[in-house]
């Protein structure tokens, strides 16, 4: 599953509007495409549906990253000069003949010794894109119960999986990783839910509320995650805990303009968010840009239910 065979199969049929397709496929599965449709269901559609799908492609997100890091695989442009791609530098090495022959084998150590010392940092294993797309559209249907769902996200799985390949992003194993991570997050997490009676329960407490700590236990090791991402994720469980405990759940307007306009309110405070954890300077402490991003986007967002709160576009359920 490690040599590009099958990427030099799909680039065969290379033509402009192949690639423009494959393209748009890969970028249902960019992380700014991805924030914004959660965020829809979370503050226009179901509150407490949409934050567990946060913590369920949040939790995807930072396992993809700390496998990337750990097993350090290149990608296939990373190895073969001769795939079409425009989106990562040409290597001066043409490690294809070095590529596995069996099926079931790994990369040699040959060629993990050229490609880990070289100038382009490519972290191949497991594919994100794929991963993030099984989280996203299986846990809606963990969520909701809807066929249809489930019909649309196991097609976009397995065109992005194709279109990963095509555009020589990844390797076959590389989307079968993100495949069986995306599944393996979404099933630990479904169970918790299930178990903890997040859903069901009519009195939170700690037992329920559960996915919402959780992420907690990730602060020991924020020097190999994203620390906007957990502490965006922990800044945004806290604000949820403090709603859940007050109201149990929010609920919005049958007004289809108020519920655009929530969604989308909410969708630039998290690009600002993230805008500010990207370019602001905490120096090299890790764990105080952590408290810092955190602190802040639990004021974000729980200032920003307050104020959709005082103009009645959504309301607290007892």
């Amino acid at each position: 599953m490690f040599n590009t065979d099958l990427n030099h199969f799909l680039q065969q049929f290379d033509s402009p509007w192949l690639k423009f397709f494959m393209e748009f496929i890969s970028a249902l599965g960019a992380v700014p495409f991805v924030l914004a449709f959660i965020l829809v269901i979370t503050f226009a559609l179901n509150f407490r549906k949409g934050i567990v799908l946060v913590n369920i492609v949040a939790w995807k997100a930072m396992l993809t990253f700390i496998a990337k890091k750990t097993i350090d695989y290149p990608r296939p442009v990373d190895v073969d000069t001769t795939l079409i791609s425009d989106d990562y530098n040409k290597v001066n090495h043409h490690l294809k003949p070095l590529l596995p022959d069996n099926f079931t084998d790994l990369l040699s150590e040959e060629v993990l010794g050229t490609t880990r010392t070289d100038q382009e940092v490519n972290y191949g294993f497991p594919s994100g894109h794929t991963s993030l797309q099984v989280a996203l559209w299986l846990g809606m249907f963990f969520l909701f119960r809807k066929r249809w769902i489930l019909a649309l996200g196991i097609s976009i799985t397995v065109l992005t999986m194709l279109s990963r390949i095509y555009l020589a992003h990844h390797f076959l194993a590389d989307v079968v990783g993100g495949l069986t991570l995306g599944m393996l997050v979404l099933g630990l997490l479904g169970i918790l839910v299930i178990r903890s009676r997040f859903f069901t329960q009519l009195s939170a407490d700690f037992k329920s509320l559960t996915i919402l700590w959780l992420p907690i236990l990730m602060t020991p090791f924020v020097k190999h995650v994203e620390v906007w991402l957990l502490g965006s994720l922990l800044g945004l469980n806290l604000a949820a805990t403090l709603i859940i405990l007050h109201g149990n759940t929010l609920i919005f307007s049958r007004n289809t303009i108020k519920r655009i306009s929530s969604a989308t309110f909410m969708i630039g405070l998290v690009f600002l968010t993230y805008y500010f954890s990207s370019n602001f300077d905490f120096g090299d402490n890790q764990f105080l840009q952590l408290f810092l991003i955190t602190l802040f986007t639990f004021f974000i967002f729980r200032g920003a239910v307050t104020i959709l709160k005082r103009v009645n576009f959504l309301s607290y359920k007892i």
